[in-house]
């Protein structure tokens, strides 16, 4: 037994606004690590919303947890109509509020509380007229883009994150950070037979691309659209499967039903975790569309899964899958999504392609280029093989999760002894 393992166990609660209505980078790292911590000897309990109206579309089975009842306007388009930031930001205070009065009232029951962003449960809590005896807060910063304007980010006794966020963070004076790595279930995501093409009525013989995503405006499905209907019309066998939901999911509909391959274009909605290992199996290619990532969870994902990825040249993700160039430090929310100049050896559009180990990256917003490297990855099937046992074999190799949890731990350690 490990010397983490034999120390008093942590009592910690995750607190996680989505947990039971989506599955994100923010929810797929906070079920990840608390199970591994939970094996580690943690005593482990979750804290997520519901809607005011409607059921939690993800029951979190298996886990000690709470829900609080709040408005949830994740329906919304809030990060393409004008001002509707501000819907959003009353959607999660609302949640922040509830969520501090419970962990006021039952303080003494935790010596953790992990925060999936979420700063102004810091805040209600330590500031107001029950904050005594507190256990410790750390929040985990999906972005360096957090939004913080009642100041709970230096109230916080910790704050971890991972990928490109970490250094940018330092640069921004955010010294206390520390890297806590996403990672991946190797025995979970691993290539095995699949019967999810049957189930989802996709053809056996199809050249499968796959994109897991929510539809938000960054993760720019509306470029893989254009980029797929122009591969498509070239090779009748593609088809491309979009996993998740979000904001913009009927706008990309409407876009796909206009094209001329609309119908090999298969919209699955959110898919439970339980079912993802099935899909990666499934599918022949991953794609990333995104014009920015910190990290990308869906990356290491499809790696362990044995697929090849084409990716934008969008953060972190490229270096993931073995690209020797530094991510690209331009945060997507600059309204620029044309990468710095040099990074291709010819910057015309549907030209912008580089190999690298773990696949092809393409340049940003560039259907054009896109489309040729599905074509030119389409086109061969042995090198897509070995692309893919190069992406299992480093995803087993750096990208567990007991390692994470492991340095978490020891950071909890830490915090508690203060």
């Amino acid at each position: 037994m490990s010397e983490l393992a034999q120390a008093k166990p942590l009592r910690i609660v995750f607190v996680n606004r989505m947990a039971a209505m989506e599955r994100g980078g923010g929810e797929t790292f906070d079920l990840e690590i608390a199970r591994n911590l939970a094996e580690l000897g943690c005593d482990i309990t979750f804290l997520a919303g519901r809607p005011v109206v409607g059921r939690i579309r993800l029951p979190l089975r298996g886990l000690r947890h709470r829900l609080i009842r709040s408005p949830y306007f994740g329906w919304f388009p809030w990060d393409k109509v004008k001002g509707g930031w501000r819907l959003r930001v009353a959607d999660f205070t609302a949640f922040e509020w509830r969520a501090a009065q419970w962990i006021l009232r039952h303080r003494a029951d935790f010596d953790i509380v992990q925060l999936c962003e979420l700063p102004n449960v810091v805040v209600f809590c330590k500031k107001g007229p029950a904050a005594k005896s507190l256990p410790r807060f750390v929040v985990r910063l999906t972005a360096p883009n957090y939004h913080d304007p009642r100041g709970g980010i230096p109230l916080a006794d910790g704050l971890i994150a991972s990928g490109t966020s970490v250094a940018k963070l330092h640069a921004r004076g955010q010294t206390r950070v520390v890297d806590v790595p996403n990672a991946v279930d190797t025995e979970r995501f691993r290539p095995h037979s699949s019967a999810f093409r049957k189930r989802a009525g996709i053809p056996l013989e199809a050249l499968l691309l796959l994109y897991v995503a929510r539809f938000q405006d960054f993760k720019n499905h509306a470029m893989l659209v254009r980029a797929f209907d122009q591969a498509a019309r070239a090779r009748r066998d593609l088809h491309l499967a979009l996993a998740g939901s979000g904001p913009l999911l009927p706008r990309i509909k409407e876009q796909a039903c206009g094209t001329q391959t609309g119908d090999r274009i298969h919209f699955l909605g959110e898919v439970p975790f339980e079912t993802l290992p099935d899909v990666y199996a499934a599918a022949d290619i991953k794609v990333i569309s995104s014009d920015y990532e910190s990290f990308c969870f869906a990356a290491i994902e499809a790696m362990a899964s044995g697929l090849p990825i084409i990716t934008t040249d969008c953060g972190w993700t490229p270096g993931l899958i073995g690209d020797t160039l530094p991510p690209i430090e331009q945060q997507w929310v600059s309204g620029d999504r044309d990468p710095p100049s040099g990074r291709f050896s010819d910057e015309r559009d549907s030209a912008r392609i580089r190999s690298v180990p773990g696949g092809l990256v393409t340049g940003r917003n560039d259907h054009e280029s896109f489309a040729a490297a599905i074509l030119a990855l389409a086109s061969e099937p042995g090198q897509r093989a070995a692309i893919g046992a190069w992406n299992r074999q480093k995803a087993v190799r750096e990208h567990g999760w007991r390692s994470s949890a492991e340095r978490l731990l020891c950071y909890y350690r830490q915090l508690v002894t203060q």
